[in-house]
C-alpha cells in the first residue's frame, strides 16, 4: 500500500510540475510564415543580408535563429508545407491533389482542446496549399481540420499579406499558417532580378505580420511567430528544385515570441520536421505521429 500511495503522489507531483510549466508559458498563439523556395544563399546564408534586412537587424535579435536547419525529405512545395505541419517527412504530389497522410498541428490542436475550426487556419499564398487543411490520417482527418483563406491572385505576397493580416485580426486564430508566395514563382519563371526583389518583399511582409500581432491588444506579448521556408532552391540553379541537393536542402528558420530567448544563434544540425512538436510544446498540446524533436534552444530554459 506504501508504495502505490508513493508512486501515486509521485505522478501527481509529475503532474503538477507540468501544469505549472506550461502556466509558466506566455504563448497563446502560434504563427507560422513560410517565404515560399528562397535559398539560404539569398537570406542567412549571405554575409551582407541584403535581402532581408529588417528579419535580420530587428526581428532576428528579439528571437532565436538556426543556421544548419534543413529540409531533409522531399524538397517541393506541398511537401515541404505538409512535413512542416505534420512533423513527418510527407511526399506528396505537388499539384494539390494528394493529401497530407499524417494529422497536422491543427488536427492535433482541434482534437485535443475541442477548439474550434475558426481557431486554426491555412492563409494563401499558392490555392494548391489548401490541401493542407486537414490529413487523410483515420484518427483525425476534416472533422479537426483549419480554416482556409484563399487569395483572389496566388502569386501575390501584398495579397498574402492582406490574408494574414485579415485573419489575425478578426479571428485571433491559435494557430496559423501563412504562405508567402512570389520568390517561388518568380524563380521558376526564370527572372533573377525580380526573383531577388521578391525576397526583399518579403523582408517587409514578415515584418508587417510581427508589426500586425504586436499592433493587437489580444496577440501582442502572446505570439510566437515562425519563419522558414518550405524548400531551397538547387545550388548552382536558382529556377528549379526538388532533389537533395544542399541549395534545396538548406533553410533558413527564425523563432521570436515570448518564450523564445532573444539574440540566439543555435548552430547544430535541425530538421524541418522539429517544428511540429516544437508548436505542440508551445501551445500544450500533444503530436503522437511526428517523428521530430523539440527545438529545445526556442522556449527559455526556466519555462520548460
Amino acid at each position: 500500500m506504501k508504495s502505490l500511495a508513493s508512486r501515486f503522489y509521485g505522478l501527481l507531483l509529475l503532474w503538477l510540475l507540468v501544469c505549472l510549466q506550461l502556466l509558466a508559458q506566455r504563448t497563446q498563439y502560434v504563427v507560422l510564415v513560410v517565404v515560399d523556395g528562397t535559398r539560404y544563399t539569398e537570406t542567412f546564408g549571405d554575409s551582407t543580408h541584403a535581402n532581408i534586412p529588417i528579419i535580420w537587424n530587428q526581428l532576428r535579435p528579439l528571437g532565436t535563429i538556426y543556421t544548419s536547419f534543413w529540409n531533409d525529405g522531399s524538397t517541393m512545395t506541398n511537401s515541404g508545407h505538409a512535413s512542416i505541419l505534420s512533423g513527418t517527412r510527407e511526399a506528396l504530389k505537388n499539384n494539390g491533389t494528394e493529401l497530407p497522410h499524417s494529422p497536422s498541428v491543427f488536427e492535433y490542436f482541434r482534437k485535443e482542446t475541442g477548439a474550434s475550426v475558426k481557431q486554426c487556419w491555412v492563409v494563401l499564398g499558392k490555392s494548391k496549399l489548401q490541401m493542407l487543411a486537414f490529413s487523410t490520417h483515420k484518427e483525425y482527418g476534416s472533422h479537426y481540420g483549419a480554416s482556409v483563406k484563399k487569395s483572389p491572385s496566388e502569386y501575390d505576397n501584398l495579397i498574402a499579406l492582406e490574408n494574414a493580416t485579415s485573419v489575425l485580426v478578426n479571428y485571433h486564430p491559435k494557430l496559423t499558417i501563412v504562405n508567402v508566395p512570389a520568390a517561388d514563382s518568380l524563380a521558376h519563371d526564370g527572372f533573377l532580378d525580380k526573383y531577388v526583389g521578391a525576397i526583399r518583399q518579403t523582408d517587409t511582409v514578415v515584418a508587417s505580420i510581427w508589426n500586425v500581432i504586436q499592433a493587437d491588444s489580444l496577440l501582442r506579448d502572446k505570439t510566437t511567430m515562425i519563419v522558414t521556408n518550405d524548400h531551397g532552391r538547387h545550388t548552382t540553379d536558382y529556377t528549379n528544385h526538388g532533389d537533395q541537393c544542399e541549395g534545396c536542402r538548406h533553410l533558413m528558420l527564425l523563432i521570436v515570441g515570448p518564450d523564445t530567448p532573444a539574440g540566439v544563434i543555435d548552430p547544430s544540425m535541425r530538421k524541418q520536421v522539429d517544428i511540429a512538436p516544437t508548436v505542440g510544446r508551445l501551445l500544450g498540446f500533444g503530436t503522437p505521429y511526428s517523428v521530430g524533436t523539440m527545438l529545445e534552444s526556442a522556449i527559455i530554459k526556466n519555462q520548460r
